[in-house]
């Protein structure tokens, strides 16, 4: 199958959380992650062109967040996300860590 990314994308585990407009947070954790999206892994149900708001917790308080919609199911629990309308800092931060490389 050929790559869809535009942008690289590492092998990062982050605990994540995604949020809806209405409805409970739902936790999830990064599986790889760039500056364009990320594919995260949870093990509640996401919809296919849905936009949520994320919130990644990089280290201690360090914290990255911004707006993702899903792209596609990539395994039963495993979700493509792009990311939408981030700001430079949040994108700095997110090709620092996707250029640091794997972290688990």
């Amino acid at each position: 199958m050929p790559e869809r990314r535009t942008t690289p994308r590492a092998d990062v585990a982050l605990p994540c959380v995604l949020r809806r407009r209405t409805g409970m947070a739902i936790d999830a954790r990064t599986v790889n992650l760039g500056v364009g999206g990320m594919c995260i892994a949870t093990s509640r149900p996401l919809a296919t062109d849905e936009v949520l708001d994320f919130d990644l917790l990089v280290s201690g308080a360090d914290h990255v967040d911004g707006r993702a919609r899903v792209l596609r199911q990539e395994r039963h629990d495993a979700y493509a996300l792009r990311f939408e309308g981030l700001l430079e800092p949040a994108r700095e931060r997110l090709r620092a860590l996707a250029d640091a490389g794997p972290m688990n």
